[in-house]
C-alpha cells in the first residue's frame, strides 16, 4: 500500500501504564515504542504521552486529515481488517513494549 493511503494512528499513551512513576518515563517510552513497534503495511504509528485526558487515546487520520468514527470503520472494511482486532493488537504490542522498555 502506498504511504499516502496508509491510515495514521496517533496513540496517546497513559503515563500510568508505566507504573506509579510513569510520568518520569513516558516521553522516553514513546520514543522507544516508535522504534520497537512495527506497524502493519497499511498503517503508520505515532506514540505520544497522554497528558490531557480530554483528548482521545487513539486518533486516526488519512492524508493528515482527522477521520470520524464512520470513516475509520469504512477504511477498515475496505481493507478487510477488523478494527477491533487491530486496536487489540496495538494495545498488546504496547504492553510488550512496556516490558521491553524496563528490561533493557
Amino acid at each position: 500500500m502506498s504511504k499516502d493511503m496508509r491510515i495514521q494512528l496517533l496513540y496517546r499513551v497513559e503515563p500510568g501504564c508505566l507504573g506509579p512513576d510513569g510520568i518520569d518515563y513516558i516521553e522516553e517510552f514513546c520514543q522507544f515504542a516508535v522504534k520497537k513497534i512495527p506497524p502493519p503495511s497499511y498503517a503508520i504509528f505515532s506514540f505520544v504521552p497522554r497528558y490531557d485526558k480530554l483528548l482521545d487515546e487513539k486518533e486516526y487520520s488519512l492524508l493528515n486529515r482527522k477521520l470520524t468514527q464512520g470513516q475509520i470503520d469504512s477504511y477498515f472494511q475496505k481493507i478487510e481488517k477488523p478494527l477491533e482486532e487491530f486496536e487489540s493488537q496495538v494495545d498488546e504490542l504496547i504492553a510488550f513494549a512496556v516490558d521491553a522498555f524496563f528490561d533493557r
